[in-house]
């Protein structure tokens, strides 16, 4: 499957800005199930600086800085990809190895740090009162990890509502577990603070995913949004991706741009800027099939 993927960011700021530092995680990656075809961006003033760096999870970023005055700030990216179906759709087995046997394993020498660090809390995962026994009621003793994951994805789908507008990134854990409200990054943290307070490794997938319209309806340009869902490790067979959202294992309508151990790692779009007022921001994105 190939799509162009299209994410324009504006900002428009009450007083000018002298200068701001930005970082993007708005650009796909390639891995064994997705091939980064073609990449452009156009920011809008033009920066001083740019450049195309490595974070510490092997993410691509765009760094940028503007060092004189404007009112606004328009980020667009551009990308086309292939996504090919991921190794877990038909090959891994529901009776993959106890989880209670995967979490011990996490803690022996056998597993890198590179896995290990995602069991950990994080700036927006907390092990909040009575989200342990919220994912024991899937992880039931002996039961196999992907068999019990399945029905964490199912359960989540089916407890929370999707409610645009009802949280923010400021919005705490404890809210959308109290209210069953929210979007697809709080389903996503909220599945990895399940995960990791009972010691598993999860963590956290950046990305889009294409979107149809109404049957007879054509579809608006912009009408899509970034997206976020989880991977969770399972030994002998890696990272398998879970999109409690949609609850479904992401297939070859998901295309990934970062991985963190939450929000706050790869957010779209962040930075500093100086200025002595608020700021509005218009967020378009689109995903369609070339």
């Amino acid at each position: 499957m190939k799509f162009r993927i299209t994410h324009i960011t504006r900002y428009e700021y009450q007083l000018p800005v002298s200068l701001c530092h930005n970082l993007v995680y708005q650009v796909p990656v390639n891995h064994s199930f997705q091939q980064v075809d073609k990449v452009n961006y156009n920011i809008q003033p033009a920066p001083h600086f740019l450049a195309t760096r490595e974070d510490f999870f092997s993410n691509k970023f765009i760094y940028f800085s503007i060092e004189e005055f404007h009112k606004n700030l328009s980020v667009e990216i551009k990308s086309e990809v292939e996504v090919t179906e991921p190794v877990w759709i038909n090959t891994v087995p529901k009776n993959t190895m106890p989880w209670e046997d995967v979490a011990i394993w996490l803690r022996s020498s056998g597993a890198g740090s590179d896995i290990k660090q995602f069991y950990l809390e994080s700036p927006h995962i907390s092990f909040i009162p009575g989200v342990k026994e919220y994912a024991l009621e899937s992880f039931t003793p002996g039961r196999p990890i992907m068999e019990a994951m399945l029905h964490l994805n199912s359960r989540i789908y089916n407890d929370f509502d999707f409610t645009p507008g009802f949280t923010d990134i400021s919005t705490k854990l404890e809210d959308v577990f109290l209210y069953r409200k929210g979007v697809c990054q709080d389903f996503a943290h909220f599945s990895l603070a399940c995960l990791r307070s009972i010691g598993l490794s999860a963590r956290y997938v950046s990305g889009y995913i294409e979107t149809l319209p109404p049957p007879g309806k054509p579809k608006l340009f912009g009408s899509d949004a970034s997206h976020a869902w989880i991977a969770l490790y399972i030994p002998g067979v890696g990272w398998v991706e879970f999109d409690a959202t949609n609850n479904m294992l992401v297939n070859t309508l998901h295309i990934r741009t970062a991985v963190g151990r939450d929000f706050a790692d790869v957010a779209p779009l962040k930075g500093i800027v100086y200025s002595g007022a608020g700021q509005r921001m218009y967020v378009n994105v689109d995903v369609s099939r070339v």
